[in-house]
């Protein structure tokens, strides 16, 4: 029995054994599977880069320039998208043209329209940390006035700046020296700035007690001041301003807008549809020739967005330097340009405007009808002309801009047309950077010179006070130099009136003096063309949703970015 018991005994304690052998052995076997399967998931992951949650959404855009980085400098089309994105305004443009609340959360007016007070609303944050306050409107408003490039000649005529005053931390109170029937939608050009941080950085200037009033350190690009959904990471000088998302906004965003932004300041065609072809770029600039449109469009993927605009291209007739300085000889250049081969042979998708002012623009008369080329015509007008018999000597230099390939077509289309006639014309090519210079003064301002003008606000003021006004000479929006007594009180005049449907009809009447003045060629309404990433790209104005205000297609919050959707 002894035995057997201790037989029994040992091979049940053998069995037990046996089996947590086996148990740890299975245990051991599960925790390996479990390490590698983990590890081969974390390999996959490696190999397949981050998840949807975790890549970047980078948004890629194409521009004839890089941004001016100093929003009381820059007016250009890189320089107001950048705006627009970084920093903050008290209104926002409405499809209609009127605006709605945005750092302002309400307004009121006195009953002559000439006192202004906004609330503005609380949490909004600039990307230093600090809180917005009324003192930063009121400091921002003064900096864009004194300055004086810009959006400042909005203000300039209007804003009384010794009465405007920050009455507390959430209000301001914006005084008029004059009625101004458009104020409130202007404010859309008023780019809020952090004033105890630009004052940081004042430097020796022009400007009294504020020296340069920070502009060389905002210029320099190193940081912004603004408040807006996009801060500033990085200017690369020459080539490429980089955002990121501001995760302090106070506003709204689409649920996929980009959380990074890279704007490149370079069109080159051949550059510009490789990108597209290895979906290195998003969105392309609107100044690319027609061919490469057409190129781009068979790209898979790629689309291209047809989106109006309130935009004019113009050639621009010097008033004050011979021969255009003759009216004559103005009138004869409209008559003798060539419109429907401007339009059929070198940018078919745009429109014959009818005069100074876009069709989509509230004052655009409706009766107007475009100019009709009439050789005969022209050369009447120049036997009126002062310098008959003697126009060989007074050769027109028409400026076209490089980074616009397309306009050469242009530029040699008016020289061909001229030559008809008798004038002779000499083509330059330019870039933007020194035509922009050039016009600063007007000797150095060609004859002619082609350029898009778009409305700053959504109304024919905008267009007429920029283009006509003696108060734009000397920027590139006005390569005409009228300066024009008359010219200048009538859009003040218009300006001025309050009642919607008076103010229409002044600026009727500005339009039709401009016809006996002929300082513009009116070639084209411009139908904005850029090519974009359809697969993963929601490019809202592509679907027709746009502002009638230049630039605000390219709010980059409302863009969306959908990684997950780009092609393997």
């Amino acid at each position: 029995m002894g035995n057997y018991t201790i037989i029994h005994m040992t091979s049940e304690s053998t069995s037990r054994k046996g089996t947590r052998k086996l148990t740890v052995a299975l245990v051991a076997v599960v925790l390996i599977a479990v390490v590698a399967a983990v590890s081969l998931l974390v390999l996959n992951t490696s190999l397949l880069g981050p998840t949807q949650q975790q890549r970047e959404r980078l948004l890629r855009v194409s521009f004839a320039n890089v941004p001016y980085m100093d929003p009381a400098v820059g007016s250009d089309e890189a320089s107001s998208v950048y705006f627009l994105n970084v920093y903050d305004t008290l209104v926002y443009p409405n499809k209609d043209g009127t605006v709605r609340p945005h750092v302002a959360e309400k307004w009121e007016v006195s009953g002559d329209g000439m006192t202004w007070t906004f609330t503005l609303r609380q949490g909004v944050k600039f990307h230093s940390g600090r809180e917005l306050k009324a003192e930063d409107v009121v400091f921002s408003l003064r900096r864009m006035i004194t300055i004086g490039e810009g959006y400042g000649y909005l203000f300039k005529p209007y804003v009384d700046l010794e009465r405007t005053r920050a009455i507390n931390d959430r209000t301001v109170q914006i005084v008029l020296t004059k009625p101004f029937g458009p104020f409130l939608i202007t404010l859309v050009r008023l780019y809020i700035v952090d004033s105890e941080l630009v004052k940081q950085h004042i430097a020796e200037g022009t400007y009294g007690e504020m020296g340069d009033y920070g502009k060389n350190w905002l210029m320099a690009g190193e940081q912004d001041a603004g408040s807006g959904p996009y801060k500033l990471l990085e200017q690369k000088r020459g080539e490429s301003v980089t955002l990121v998302k501001f995760d302090g906004y106070w506003g709204d965003t689409a649920p996929n807008s980009p959380t990074k932004v890279i704007m490149y300041g370079f069109t080159e065609p051949t550059t510009i549809r490789t990108m597209m072809e290895k979906r290195e770029l998003e969105i392309t600039d609107q100044w690319q020739p027609l061919e490469n449109y057409d190129a781009m469009d068979k790209i898979p993927g790629v689309e291209i967005a047809k989106v109006p605009s309130a935009m004019i291209f113009y050639i621009m007739l010097h008033t004050r330097k011979p021969p255009t300085d003759d009216v004559h000889v103005r009138r004869a250049i409209a008559l003798a340009f060539d419109y429907e081969t401007a339009i059929k042979d070198i940018m078919p998708f745009e429109k014959r405007p009818t005069g100074p002012v876009p069709s989509m623009l509230p004052g655009s008369d409706p009766s107007r009808k475009p100019v009709e080329r009439n050789i005969e015509a022209a050369k009447e007008e120049l036997k009126k002309s002062k310098y008959w018999g003697q126009l060989d000597q007074y050769p027109i230099e028409f400026w076209w801009i490089a980074e616009v390939p397309w306009e050469e077509r242009v530029a040699l289309l008016f020289k061909l047309n001229m030559e008809e006639i008798g004038l002779k014309v000499n083509v330059v090519k330019v870039p933007w950077l020194s035509v922009v210079e050039g016009m600063t003064k007007m000797e150095s301002t060609p004859n002619a010179v082609s350029i898009f003008v778009i409305a700053h606000y959504a109304e024919a003021g905008s267009i007429l006070t920029s283009r006509y006004h003696s108060g734009s000479a000397g920027t590139w929006e006005q390569g005409e130099w009228l300066m024009n007594a008359e010219i200048d009180k009538m859009i003040e005049d218009a300006l001025s009136t309050v009642d919607f449907n008076q103010r229409m009809q002044k600026y009727y009447q500005i339009q039709k003096k401009l016809d006996e003045l002929a300082p513009s060629v009116y070639v084209f309404e411009h139908i904005v063309l850029r090519g974009y990433q359809a697969n993963y790209i929601d490019y809202p104005a592509a679907r027709g949703d746009i502002l009638p205000i230049a630039e605000y297609e390219l709010d980059f919050r409302w863009i969306q970015v959908f990684p997950e959707k780009i092609p393997k």
